[in-house]
């Protein structure tokens, strides 16, 4: 069972600061430490606002230690469909398959509620490839968030049948076990 944060959890706040950080590479930390404050505060005020059911799940380190994470996932449930909010891995952690087991993760407890996953990525990001490995594809009709001049687009995966669906749904009981013998 994964245990569900507030979004203005210390450690998602130190991991998006670390993220938002990376970005301003480069700038003299006087001048980033502002920046990253003010980028920090308008990114999760307008999560709350947009999205405020989303909650945070932080990304074990595998160390049994509670007070570290190697990232986080931010998912609103409240809708028909899963919206993935935000993802975010620690630099340290990236290339480990970290953002890959928590994709896998939310695409099995959509798939087991047979639920669709929404998102909003910076087109051209590489995030965005990840996404299509786990099934995610850009949304082409009208309304969707294509935003030119934000860069955004609106991706979508929608649910799979588990194994046990697919067997209901073709009569298949070749995995079933039968307690009626």
């Amino acid at each position: 069972m994964t245990v569900e944060h507030d979004p203005r959890h210390p450690l998602v706040q130190q991991i998006a600061s670390e993220v938002l950080r990376e970005r301003l590479a480069g700038l003299p930390a006087e001048l980033a430490a502002p920046l990253v404050g003010a980028q920090l505060r308008a990114k999760f005020e307008a999560m709350r606002a947009s999205r405020p059911a989303a909650t945070a799940e932080l990304l074990p380190t595998g160390r049994g230690d509670a007070d570290d994470a190697l990232g986080y996932l931010l998912v609103d449930r409240s809708g028909e469909e899963l919206r993935l909010v935000d993802l975010a891995v620690r630099a340290e952690a990236r290339g480990r398959g970290v953002a890959s087991a928590a994709l896998g993760s939310l695409t099995a407890e959509a798939d087991a509620a047979g639920r669709a996953i929404t998102l909003s990525v910076w087109a051209g990001d590489p995030a965005e490839r990840l996404y299509a490995r786990h099934g995610f594809v850009r949304i082409e009709e009208a309304g969707a968030r294509e935003d030119a001049a934000g860069g955004y687009v609106e991706l979508r995966r929608p649910p799979r049948p588990t194994a046990r669906q697919s067997s209901v749904c073709t009569g298949d009981t070749s995995t079933s076990s039968s307690s009626a013998q």
